[in-house]
């Protein structure tokens, strides 16, 4: 009896504690495309830490072709490796299955309508509503994400093959869609080099802000597929030596020892490190030209504790830590409000950098979307010097 008594002690234990823990989550939602005249299934990662980040916002990787599910896991799973564990994304992965009942295929979604008679023969009925595509991207699955989960402005594409081709041909429709365009391995050569053509002969001066283009390559072209190398050399020849454009930073990387399905693990690992070191500061310095009023609540652990708030714009101090300070609205409160471009980036201290707060349900930077919500509310866990 008294066996059982524990037994059914350490299970009711167990059960509660596993049930209060957060755990990285993936959802299956179906969207009624009225662009497509579709179904579709979306899969959206939210990390470990989208839960008790509760006041935090996320930026966002679309990964195409998720239908492989390999390209949605793999994508979802790298990034705590590539960050040291430092940065977390919300994942969404597009999918273009097959339907049977319409005989529709993913190559629908990624090609465009087909002008040569070569293409048309290769691919037949199996394309030409990459437009539709790019609508149902573009007008229903980011308005989706934005507004049902807490998301930045920073977006990334990835796509491999086809729907990297896809990737680049939505950068050419709209360059400033996505901030960043990771394309692995894509097709350049359909239609007579259609798609490298017109990266060639793109208007760069469209670019609005800080964007990211990588491109990679595996051994096609070499032992298959031949037309596939002189339309990419056309490209890279290009991006290395003639394009010049501030707002657009470029880096291609060849993997000649790997398959075209081979090359996606080490193009990605290459692409998103690159992005992680050298272009997501830059990205994130971008800030809306318009200015939201926040109020920002903080529950401190003294009565007599003073706060300052300092941050990434000149209404935050500039990352000055004893330039702005809080209002004592009672004893274990204090409060702000200010017109904040967004997105806002900030820390609490206590007049210097080694008295910085640690504030429940954040990480690092405390980052908030003014125009998504007028108030906020922390609570400091401890300070640094504490």
């Amino acid at each position: 009896m008294i066996k059982n008594i524990i037994l059914i002690t350490i299970i009711a234990f167990y059960s509660s504690s596993t049930s209060a823990q957060n755990i990285a989550r993936v959802e299956n939602v179906k969207i009624e495309s009225k662009n497509l005249n579709q179904e579709r299934e979306i899969l959206i990662y939210t990390p470990v830490d989208y839960d008790w980040r509760e006041n935090e916002s996320f930026n966002v990787i679309y990964v195409f072709d998720s239908q492989s599910r390999e390209f949605f896991d793999y994508t979802s799973s790298m990034i705590s490796f590539l960050t040291d564990n430092t940065k977390s994304y919300i994942v969404v992965g597009i999918t273009s299955p097959y339907n049977e009942k319409l005989d529709y295929a993913r190559n629908n979604d990624l090609l465009p309508v087909l002008e040569t008679e070569n293409s048309k023969s290769r691919y037949g009925k199996y394309s030409g509503n990459a437009d539709n595509f790019f609508a149902f991207v573009s007008d229903e699955i980011i308005p989706f994400i934005d507004s049902n989960y807490r998301t930045l402005n920073n977006r990334i594409a990835v796509g491999h093959s086809l729907s990297a081709s896809f990737v680049l041909n939505s950068f050419i429709k709209n360059p400033n869609l996505f901030n960043s365009y990771i394309a692995i391995s894509p097709n350049l050569a359909y239609d007579k080099d259609k798609l490298a053509n017109e990266l060639v002969n793109f208007d760069y001066s469209k670019i609005e802000k800080p964007t990211y283009l990588y491109l990679s390559s595996a051994n096609e072209g070499i032992d298959y597929w031949k037309e596939w190398k002189p339309a990419r050399e056309k490209v890279y020849s290009f991006y290395k030596q003639k394009l010049q454009n501030n707002n657009l930073k470029v880096q291609i990387n060849e993997f000649p020892e790997c398959n075209h399905w081979g090359t996606f693990p080490p193009s990605l690992n290459k692409g998103l490190d690159f992005y992680f070191k050298q272009i997501l500061d830059l990205q994130e310095k971008e800030l809306s030209k318009e200015e939201y009023e926040a109020t920002i609540k903080v529950k401190v652990l003294k009565k007599e504790d003073t706060i300052y708030i300092t941050g990434n714009q000149d209404n935050l101090g500039n990352w000055n830590p004893e330039k702005i300070k809080m209002e004592k609205i009672s004893d274990f409160e204090r409060q702000i409000t200010l017109k904040l471009k967004s997105p806002a980036q900030f820390k609490l201290t206590r007049g210097n950098w080694k008295s910085e707060a640690e504030v429940i349900g954040t990480y690092g930077n405390i980052t908030i979307r003014p125009e998504k919500q007028t108030e906020f509310e922390f609570e400091i866990e401890y300070y640094l010097d504490n």
